[in-house]
């Protein structure tokens, strides 16, 4: 086995997935000795770092939105800094969970001995020093940790609160009931077809409120319903360390498809996830005590139906 003390790895959409990836860097810190671990992800992930119980080294940030935009001074800079980190260092081993073009096009420029990646199309291979075979089998965990050529056990992600998150948490509890659990309810997710209704959840909301402490998250795209939930306590305009703290807060959650579903569940609470067109056998939370409900209509799920599945899990 070759010695790997310092290890470049990509995963830059979605923080879901990169919470999800989390398990399979822990197995490499285990494989190879505990190598330090550089990820290139979008910036926008970048204060998991904190989070990351050590798994996680260092954040190499790439703001991807300026690309999409085509702002060309923005992009330019951009790209100055992005060929800058990929250079400054020389890395045992970069691996290439992302595995788009552009992906292997920033391995090729990489510099480290070995590059591993499991490209979509042949025409890809360049960026590589080792390809991989796609075996989507499972969990994308799962295929995660095939790609890194770890064991692909399936496992969990952990996450620890970092100062200001503990900070975040210790102010909202002081805020609740202490003689009722808390539940959070996750009202967003990156596609409309993938949310239920903001009006299902307030309906769920209203319903529990007598037993428990409710907690309504809610992200960018979704303020235009802030005032829906007039009344209840709303989690809206956070960082993303402070987001943490109050989903560890939470002892039950409530969540459409979507990052916050993985954040509960590598902090061990019990999750309820509404899917779409995702699968929990997929994309699932990976924790031992969750339930889910999946509809290709996902407003179809009633909201008894999502009472009935959150008492298996309380």
């Amino acid at each position: 086995m070759m010695n790997v003390n310092s290890i470049l790895v990509i995963r830059y959409s979605g923080l879901g997935d990169v919470v999800m990836l989390l398990q399979t860097l822990k197995k490499l810190k285990e494989k190879y000795n505990n190598p330090t671990i550089t990820l290139l992800t979008d910036h926008t992930n970048s204060a998991i770092l904190e989070n990351t119980c050590g798994v996680i080294d260092n954040i190499i940030p790439i703001n991807r939105k300026v690309f999409k935009e085509k702002k060309i001074w923005a992009l330019l800079k951009e790209l100055k800094n992005l060929f800058f980190n990929l250079r400054k260092k020389q890395y045992d081993l970069l691996i290439d969970f992302q595995n788009f073009g552009e992906t292997a096009t920033i391995s090729y420029l990489a510099r480290a001995s070995e590059k591993i990646g499991s490209p979509k199309k042949d025409k890809y291979n360049y960026g590589y020093t080792k390809t991989v075979k796609k075996d989507n089998r499972g969990h994308r965990s799962q295929l995660f940790s095939r790609i890194a050529e770890v064991s692909d056990r399936l496992d969990f992600s952990q996450l620890c609160l970092e100062s200001n998150g503990e900070k975040y948490k210790r102010s909202l509890l002081d805020k609740l009931d202490k003689n009722k659990k808390i539940i959070g309810l996750n009202i967003g997710s990156t596609q409309d077809s993938r949310r239920w209704s903001e009006k299902n959840f307030y309906k769920l909301a209203k319903e529990l409120e007598e037993e428990f402490n409710i907690l309504v998250f809610i992200g960018p795209a979704e303020k235009r319903f802030e005032s829906t939930f007039k009344g209840l306590h709303v989690i809206q305009d956070t960082s993303l360390n402070e987001l943490c703290g109050a989903i560890s807060s939470c002892d039950y959650f409530v969540t459409n498809d979507t990052g916050p579903a993985h954040i509960a569940a590598a902090f061990g609470v019990p999750t309820l996830t509404l899917f779409s067109t995702g699968t929990d056998e997929n994309v699932g939370s990976l924790i031992e005590k969750k339930e889910f409900i999946q509809n290709n209509n996902i407003n179809d799920i009633t909201v008894y139906n999502v009472k009935t599945k959150l008492y298996n899990i309380i």
